[in-house]
């Protein structure tokens, strides 16, 4: 890469903001809100932040036997309106990604495998939040048990081809971020090209 501007002079972005004081400000069942009272290590400056601290989350890239991609419906109350995303959801705690991966698959679809390969993991927001998404592709998924759903989630579960998924990413019928993240790092995963001919085939 090649640097263009940098601002302030000497700025060096590995440098971390000295932290001088952080209250929280809100605490529910996802995020805790904090206030940060940073200084620049650059100018000396103080500044204000608002962060966000919660779990982890996982995504679900599965593929039946079948080569099917397995895909939920529900509504985001978010947007109002309902989406088409993959299984996906937040780390219990002390629980690691993987194992949340697996859980979500089988809650939200009743599906299972023993074939699970990591893709890799984004940060959300990092302008504000401090978690990750980890993301997860499962192959030969079979179905195992019933869904095993919170009280207030409803949605309901597809099987869907491959060429079906990616074409209604194009027209932007997918538009859960994290979901669109996913299948970009399954599109750098090295194995990707063999299963992706092996889908169209």
């Amino acid at each position: 890469m090649r640097l263009l501007h940098r601002h302030p002079q000497g700025f060096d972005p590995s440098r971390p903001w000295i932290q001088e004081e952080e209250r929280a400000r809100q605490d529910s069942r996802i995020f805790r809100q904090v206030v940060a009272r940073r200084r620049s290590p650059h100018t000396g400056r103080t500044h204000e932040f608002y962060r966000l601290q919660g779990p982890d989350w996982v995504n679900v890239v599965a593929f039946t036997e079948a080569g099917e991609l397995l895909v939920v419906e529900q509504f985001r109350h978010g947007i109002d309106a309902p989406t088409l995303e993959i299984p996906g959801g937040g780390c219990d705690p002390g629980e690691d990604p993987l194992t949340a991966a697996r859980r979500e698959l089988r809650e939200e679809t009743g599906h299972d495998t023993e074939q699970w390969i990591p893709l890799g993991s984004c940060t959300p927001n990092p302008a504000t939040q401090d978690n990750r998404c980890h993301s997860f592709l499962a192959l030969g998924c079979a179905p195992e048990s019933e869904l095993d759903l919170d009280p207030a989630e409803e949605l309901q579960v597809w099987a869907c081809r491959w060429q079906d998924w990616q074409a209604r990413m194009r027209r932007g019928e997918i538009h859960h971020a994290l979901v669109l993240s996913a299948f970009q790092l399954l599109s750098l995963w090295e194995g990707w090209p063999e299963l992706r001919r092996s889908l169209e085939g």
